[in-house]
């Protein structure tokens, strides 16, 4: 597992810095695909992680990209993270 930060979060909500990094935690802590899916599903529902990101799976890997607190419909360009498996 290989989490790379790919790009800067933008803080336009007080909650945005603690969840990340606690998320960012959560994914460095896996050690397989199967922990990691089960992971996210489970901090997805005990945080606001839709609320403030879009991610989702690939063949070989997680992706995370940051939402606008302004428009949740709208996503950011660049993704924030990804982690491969």
């Amino acid at each position: 597992m290989e989490v790379r930060i790919e790009s800067m979060i933008c803080v336009w909500d007080d909650a945005i810095p603690t969840m990340f990094l606690e998320f960012v935690n959560l994914l460095t802590l896996a050690t397989s695909e199967e922990e990691l899916r089960r992971g996210v599903k489970e901090f997805a529902e005990k945080h606001e992680l839709d609320k403030f990101f879009l991610y989702g799976f690939g063949s070989h890997h997680f992706y995370l990209h940051q939402r606008y607190t302004s428009n949740p419909e709208m996503v950011m360009k660049n993704r924030v993270l990804s982690v491969h498996f």
